[in-house]
């Protein structure tokens, strides 16, 4: 925006560059436009901003010799996507720049007068811009500030500025208030651990953020609260709602946290549709109104300076529209036709100790970055600050995204594997056991009513009568998927153990049990399995055994059987039977654990041999399902008449205890020997042990009750109807102590029920009955 000077002010002269109207200030910096002191001009085209540093700040030495580098540097760039370097002084008393004038508004102030650009015009700039990144950074040049007040529109297309220089100027500058640097919601994660791990894909990450407000009116990132903003970024935790589904994958792609996951400038034009830039740039009409305003305007400005006059008395054009992420410089309203949905965070006194670091991380680096003569502060990672584990954001030294990261390289197993204890462990929150190049993401599929299991490049989930979709683990992409089918009688078997063994993926129909590509899906081989009168009922996987109980539907009687298979081979073979077991009433989900495979009879827990199949113990009514605690060995009875959990002997399956009454659902137990339940909406974790109620806490749910109940790192998870909260495992410290993950469900979509979860690496991957399945942060 042109701003006149005060009327009675003789001619402002810097370098040979007369001043002709304010355009802006930054922190260090104010911008004018400005024309040859000795050839004026009204020619937009042959002006310059002049970039200089304020006059009330003393400038050093060791600023002086940054800012003569970068100049260097800024010098070396040159591109139609960049506004070029035109002049500069380090040296001179103020120091100053010039580059060329782009006589239009930035893509902030546009977005923010006019609304958000149509899909065509976002791909056109986002075209622009990764070809300007890419000459960028050819020559060894970081922009390092890629925001949208940094990319001004003109009528051929966009030019970014501040290229290579904003670190001397804005992009180290605090605030007023001294606690917020540069443009939060606009950074890479990169950016938060220091200068010197920023890298080209952090460019790219930014460039992500860019096009994701030129689509959709706001930011990925964008929150009330800057601690906010800055926790999202370090997870990388982007909310692409208003974009066009067209350039969310895209947009995605560049909002990775691992920066060697981001396409680069080069990959992203194929991916944006490349090619030349269009003869006539794809600008919308509000666009064109504002880039007819600017060039009336500045000729205007320059007509008055060659003809001798003042320009004090011309009309300021418009409000100045800054474009901030939080709100503590006023946020403007969102455009006309783009209603922001306020996002729900409940900010917990743990949570607010972890963005509290990481905020307090970022000013310790601005203030390094300020005194550090390479401009940046040491750090060996480029992932960002590190958090309190109490955030649960699994950042980790492994964490996806520093220097030596693991990735996910084992299966991660329904219920938390052997004993459906229903606890992902460490691992739940450990970023280094998350699938390569993950990110949030959402799946409609066939009907998947079964549980899920994870391998480190597909997620499998079941379906009734041996129904499985293959997805991939990364994106959700369908990669196979195997319907349904039908015993004798037509039946539907329910829904089976998806057993991921090597690079196959077991599970029992009515005709035995199949092996299937975990990749392609296609059939391996079956094993036979008791015959046509036989329906699978339940079966669950152990030490590579899939333990399967059967119902007899050819018998009045509708006794039972347990069959144990080891799985393996190669080619067609599937494995063989170890034992198989008759039982004389209809057994119910078994569970393996500790050498022994569980079977409630009815109401009646049995004990069978894991190696043979004999029955080892049976205990009394009240027990129709079971859960296994590993480390003591105890056996845990829910479902029971009361609504209480039994604590049952290992080895002599007799009630020792009970916790609680009416729990509707849980029992999760983890490895120290915490029980969580929820009745309700009340959630309580017990000490298996004592049976002592350690804490209890209501849950902030908005639809329904919790209907799971898990484990993962410290942490304890409910799961709700497309809802996943959290809380500390050791209790809440008060109401607001939790974390919340809403799913974003399809226009329309209600879901009828709430599906299993399965946490790994930070990420939660939750499959509803209806067919939705979706990956997000764990909260």
């Amino acid at each position: 925006m042109l701003k006149p000077f005060p009327a009675g002010q003789p001619p402002r002269l810097v370098g040979p560059y007369r001043l002709l109207a304010g355009i802006g200030a930054g922190g260090m910096g104010e911008v004018h436009l400005a024309c040859r002191a000795d050839a004026p001009t009204a020619d937009p085209y042959r002006m310059v901003a002049v970039k200089t540093v304020r006059s009330d700040l003393e400038v050093d030495g060791d600023f002086r010799t940054r800012f003569r580098r970068e100049i260097a540097a800024a010098r070396t760039v040159d591109g139609p996507g960049v506004a070029r370097l035109v002049d500069a002084d380090a040296d001179a008393p103020s120091p100053w720049l010039a580059t060329e004038y782009v006589p239009g508004p930035s893509l902030a102030e546009a977005v923010v007068r006019s609304g958000a650009l149509p899909a065509p015009a976002v791909r056109a700039l986002g075209v622009a811009l990764a070809t300007a990144l890419a000459d960028v950074h050819r020559v060894k040049v970081l922009h390092r500030d890629l925001k949208p007040a940094n990319v001004l529109l003109g009528t051929a297309g966009p030019k970014l500025i501040d290229f290579g220089i904003a670190h001397a100027f804005e992009a180290t500058a605090l605030t007023s208030t001294g606690l917020v640097v540069g443009s939060p919601g606009f950074m890479s994660p990169e950016h938060l651990a220091g200068s010197r791990a920023v890298v080209p894909a952090s460019d790219v990450f930014c460039l992500g953020a860019v096009l994701a407000f030129a689509a959709s009116g706001r930011g990925p990132f964008q929150d009330d609260e800057m601690a906010a903003v800055v926790y999202r970024i370090i997870r990388a935790d982007a909310d692409l709602d208003g974009v066009p589904e067209e350039l969310r994958p895209t947009v995605e792609r560049c909002l990775r946290l691992d920066p060697a996951e981001r396409p680069t400038p080069t990959e992203l034009v194929g991916l944006l549709g490349g090619g030349a830039g269009p003869e006539v740039f794809p600008w919308p009409g509000g666009v064109l109104s504002l880039l007819a305003e600017y060039g009336e305007a500045a000729r205007t400005v320059g007509e008055a300076a060659a003809s001798g006059a003042g320009v004090a008395d011309l009309p300021t054009l418009g409000p100045v529209v800054p474009y901030s992420p939080t709100a503590m410089t006023g946020r403007p309203a969102s455009p006309a036709g783009a209603p922001v949905e306020p996002r729900r965070r409940p900010w917990g006194a743990v949570l607010a100790g972890a963005v509290a670091v990481a905020v307090l991380a970022t000013v310790g680096v601005v203030l390094l970055n300020r005194n550090d003569g390479d401009g940046g502060a040491s750090t060996g990672g480029v992932a960002g600050p590190s958090v309190s584990a109490g955030a649960s954001t699994g950042a980790s030294p492994g964490a996806t995204g520093t220097p030596g990261a693991t990735t996910l390289s084992r299966v991660v197993p329904p219920y938390g594997g052997e004993g459906r204890t229903n606890d992902f462990g460490a691992a739940g929150t450990d970023q280094g056991h998350r699938p390569a190049g993950w990110a949030p993401w959402s799946t409609r599929t066939e009907a998947t009513d079964g549980a899920c299991s994870l391998s480190p490049k597909v997620l499998v989930c079941a379906g009734t009568g041996g129904a499985l979709t293959g997805l991939d683990a990364a994106d959700g992409r369908a990669l196979w998927s195997v319907p349904a089918t039908t015993n004798a009688e037509g039946l539907y078997a329910t829904a089976q153990y998806p057993a991921v063994v090597g690079d196959r993926v077991f599970v029992t129909t009515a005709a035995g049990t199949v092996a299937y590509g975990l990749r392609d899906g296609k059939v391996k081989g079956t094993l036979p399995g008791p015959g046509t009168g036989w329906a699978p009922k339940g079966s669950d996987l152990a030490d590579g055994v899939l333990y399967v109980t059967h119902v007899n539907m050819a018998d009045a009687r509708l006794n039972g059987l347990v069959t144990a298979v080891k799985l393996g081979g190669s080619g067609t073979e599937v494995g063989r039977q170890l034992w198989r077991s008759e039982l004389d009433q209809v057994p119910e989900q078994p569970v393996a654990a500790n050498g022994r495979v569980y079977v409630p009879l009815g109401t009646v827990p049995v004990a069978l041999d894991a190696r043979t199949g004999k029955e080892t113990a049976r205990g009394t009514e009240g027990c129709p399902r079971i859960t296994v605690h590993e480390g003591g060995g105890s056996v845990l009875c829910s479902g029971t008449q009361d609504g209480s959990v039994g604590v049952l002997d290992a080895g002599s399956l007799k009630r020792q205890r009970s916790l609680g009454l009416g729990v509707t659902a849980g029992p999760a137990v983890n490895a120290d020997g915490l029980v969580a339940v929820a009745n309700g909406q009340t959630v309580s974790v017990y000490d298996l042990r004592s049976g002592q109620r350690r804490w209890t806490w209501l849950a902030p749910v908005t639809s329904g009750d919790p209907q799971r109940v898990y484990f993962a790192g410290d942490r304890v998870i409910t799961v709700g109807k497309g809802e996943v909260t959290s809380v500390p495992a050791a209790g809440p410290v008060g109401d607001g102590d939790y974390e919340t993950f809403r799913a974003r469900l399809p226009e329309g979509f209600d879901p009828q029920a709430t599906g299993d979860a399965l946490a790994a690496g930070g990420a939660v991957f939750l499959a509803l009955p209806d067919g939705l399945v979706v990956s997000g942060y764990l909260p």
